[in-house]
């Protein structure tokens, strides 16, 4: 008798299980971005306008595809990367924002105080700075430094790069989402 009063509840529970999990396997799957973050901005004020602003906003205010890179001060592939994302940055910045999120603290990798003087060492003009919300890491599922987002310009993921790129990898890259915005 002990085992008919415990199926009930243990299909209940193993109902609400596959609810849970199905739920989170599809979560922001039509959404845009993984999640939203406020920035507070090093370098690149001139181009949104502002010293700090959230993700999410910049998206709906930008009609251009969106490159959102998470970095790190001392992470060495970033900083080969950094000059390769600034010279791709000038080629196209009529056509798609570049975004720099600096998350060193929260991955072993640096201060802020650290990535805004490598931020400041290159040169970089384009979008970059920090966040507080410690959160974009597993919800961007930045796995690995750096991360690269390719987001079209309905903030939908277009293609994602791990590590470090060449110039004329980025370059291919970057040419791709222009054409697949263009549509």
């Amino acid at each position: 008798m002990h085992h008919l009063r415990a199926k009930p509840a243990l299909m209940a529970l193993l109902l609400l299980s596959v609810t849970i999990v199905f739920a989170a396997c599809n979560a922001g799957e039509d959404s845009g971005n993984n999640g939203d973050f406020v920035i507070n901005i090093y370098t690149g004020a001139d181009e949104v306008g502002v010293q700090s602003i959230s993700f999410d906003e910049l998206v709906a205010n930008e009609d251009r595809p969106i490159l959102l890179n998470f970095w790190a001060g001392n992470c060495p592939p970033c900083r080969a990367e950094m000059p390769t994302l600034e010279a791709t940055w000038r080629e196209y910045r009529d056509q798609v924002l570049f975004v720099g999120v600096d998350i060193g603290p929260y991955v072993g990798l640096g201060s802020y105080r650290e990535g805004k003087s490598l931020a400041e060492e290159f040169g970089i003009t384009y979008v970059t700075g920090n966040t507080d919300n410690r959160s974009v890491v597993p919800e961007w599922q930045v796995a690995s430094m750096p991360s690269t987002f390719l987001l079209n310009s309905d903030g939908r993921i277009h293609n994602t790069i791990i590590g470090a790129i060449s110039l004329s990898r980025l370059s291919q890259e970057v040419r791709g989402l222009i054409a697949a915005n263009a549509r």
